[in-house]
């Protein structure tokens, strides 16, 4: 039950393994573009993925959100996104498996992929215990948590070799069933952890809040690498050289952004708040990425204001005595090219996209900002209509007085920089991503600034 960016890889991940599954989703317009073989959502491999395994059979879709008879599992894979009340609201869940647990035999088992916050569990629970109410204790399927570890980009090959399998219990007297749903990933050989889904929803979240530590912590410490001249990839790899630290998620960038990563930091953190329990930790990750993201720009400003060797007019320069007095707009005049909208290379998303961040700040220091994505740009244009898109980087960086990098897309690795110097009013590139071809910009007459690392060789 699903048919977002979850739903659909675990549908073909299953479906891959010789599993025979029903894809149900409310949108009647999704499914039809589904039953086309066409895919909602851009994810690498997922269209061809959902095509191969539809004409083998084993991949059907509905909007009738009923499990058919033949089914032993219900997947649940709504969304759990920001309410009224915070992050990870799980009413869609609990409408889900309401609605199956009315339906659903007692051999039925109902496997909770979405999200969960800490409580979430006990709000399943109580959903169970209303449904035996009505048809007597244990005439009602069990209920058993699964939460997933797929990255937007690389989901149908963290499917196929998931870091570990996790499922949750309810109620001990469900541990069998979400053993069974441990079961259905037996193929892969991944390691597997049951448990009670109280502990198995923190897994999730106390994971992700991890990674999320990790990258602001590379983005202080690239920031730092700049204020002294160190290279932050030394640091790192250094670093990250030591087993119990790993190099994973220690690359700098723009900060970290998608549907998981910012929400379930503030979840996390919300929820420890909610019991008075001190987590400076814990607190810090999203305080830290915020921070970083305003120091990008104040760079970008600071660097507009030395820039004393324009190719063509002069651009606009902002007194750098005001990049440090509150209220004052030191980016007033100038034009950004901004390249990369989504929140990451290899999706379309750009929810909580520090791309989009970076193109709101900007705007708020006075900056117009154009952008562009080979893939995001009318999802960009749905989250934020303030925002200019451009077909092409020629035509976004046209009289730009800077471009900055934002998204680690391939396609920004080789590009065509004497016709974009050609375009541009002003000379400078920040490379927030560290992917451009520095002796490319460089012979193109640009100046390149990158994030925490040694300043490449003086433009020509």
């Amino acid at each position: 039950m699903g048919a977002g960016p979850v739903g659909l890889v675990t549908a073909a991940g299953f479906a891959r393994l010789g599993h025979h599954l029903t894809v149900a989703d409310i949108d009647a317009e999704r499914i039809a573009g589904l039953r086309l073989g066409r895919s909602p959502i851009y994810e690498p491999g997922l269209e061809d993925a959902l095509r191969e395994e539809a004409a083998e059979g084993r991949l059907d879709y509905t909007t009738d959100l009923t499990p058919p008879p033949e089914a032993s599992f219900s997947i649940v894979c709504v969304g759990t996104p920001t309410g009224p009340d915070g992050p990870l609201a799980t009413d869609q869940v609990e409408s889900a498996v309401a609605a199956i647990l009315a339906a659903a035999p007692v051999e039925h088992v109902i496997v909770v992929r979405s999200t969960l916050p800490v409580e979430g569990p006990a709000r399943l629970t109580r959903l169970v215990a209303a449904r035996e109410a009505e048809a007597g204790a244990g005439r009602c399927a069990a209920v058993v948590t699964n939460p997933e570890f797929m990255r937007e980009g690389a989901g149908l090959a963290d499917f196929d070799r998931p870091s570990r399998v996790v499922t949750g219990f309810l109620r001990p007297q469900d541990r069998a069933a979400a053993e069974a749903a441990a079961a259905l990933y037996a193929a892969l050989g991944a390691p597997t952890l049951v448990a009670d889904a109280l502990s198995v929803a923190l897994v999730k979240l106390a994971s992700n809040v991890f990674l999320a530590t990790k990258i602001a912590y590379a983005n202080e410490l690239a920031r730092l690498c700049d204020a002294v001249g160190a290279d932050v990839d030394v640091v790192t790899t250094g670093v990250g050289l030591d087993d119990r630290i790993g190099r994973a998620f220690l690359g700098p960038g723009p900060g970290y952004g998608g549907s998981c990563l910012p929400e379930q930091a503030v979840a996390l953190s919300t929820f420890a708040g909610s019991l008075q329990l001190r987590t400076p930790v814990i607190d810090a990750a999203g305080l830290s990425n915020v921070i970083h993201q305003q120091a990008i720009v104040e760079r970008v400003a600071r660097l507009l204001g030395r820039a004393t060797r324009p190719r063509t007019q002069s651009p606009p320069t902002p007194d750098p005595a005001a990049l440090e007095s509150p209220g004052t707009a030191p980016l007033s005049g100038t034009r950004i090219a901004l390249l990369g909208l989504a929140f990451k290379a290899g999706t379309d998303d750009v929810r909580e996209s520090p791309a989009l961040a970076l193109a709101r700040l900007l705007r708020e220091a006075g900056a117009s900002v154009v952008g562009h994505d080979p893939r995001a740009s009318g999802a960009a244009l749905r989250a934020d209509p303030a925002l200019e898109v451009a077909p092409d980087v020629a035509t976004a960086a046209a009289r730009a007085d800077a471009v900055v990098v934002a998204t680690e897309w391939p396609d920004y690795r080789s590009l065509d920089w004497p016709r974009i110097a050609a375009a541009m009013r002003g000379d400078l590139v920040y490379d927030a991503r560290n992917i451009v071809d520095a002796g490319a910009v460089h012979a193109a007459g640009l100046r390149l600034e990158t994030l925490g690392r040694r300043r490449a060789a003086p433009r020509p």
